[in-house]
């Protein structure tokens, strides 16, 4: 029964952030892919780090590219979160 609730969460997770990357610009496919990953591989407030990134990014009325949001994460001195926004962006850019 925990698993279920745990992947019910992790889906939730992953439709949140997709969205919140297809807003602020980053392509629907490449969001899509970047958010199954990210949903399992980087922690609640690594999300929230990015969403308030991109909230910021449309705010200003620019979009956001992969580019700009991989700058962003490095800024962090974060290595976990650099190495798993990075792959994602490569498997997803080729998939």
């Amino acid at each position: 029964m925990l698993a279920v609730v745990v992947a019910g969460c992790a889906t939730g997770v992953e439709r949140r952030v997709e969205a919140g990357l297809t807003d602020a610009g980053i392509p629907t496919r490449i969001a899509s892919c970047m958010a199954e990953i990210w949903a399992d591989d980087l922690s609640v407030g690594q999300i929230r780090g990015i969403a308030r990134f991109a909230d910021t990014v449309r705010g200003e009325g620019k979009g956001l590219t992969v580019n700009r949001l991989i700058d962003h994460v490095r800024d962090w001195n974060d290595p976990r979160a650099l190495g798993v926004v990075t792959s994602s962006a490569a498997l997803c850019a080729v998939r």
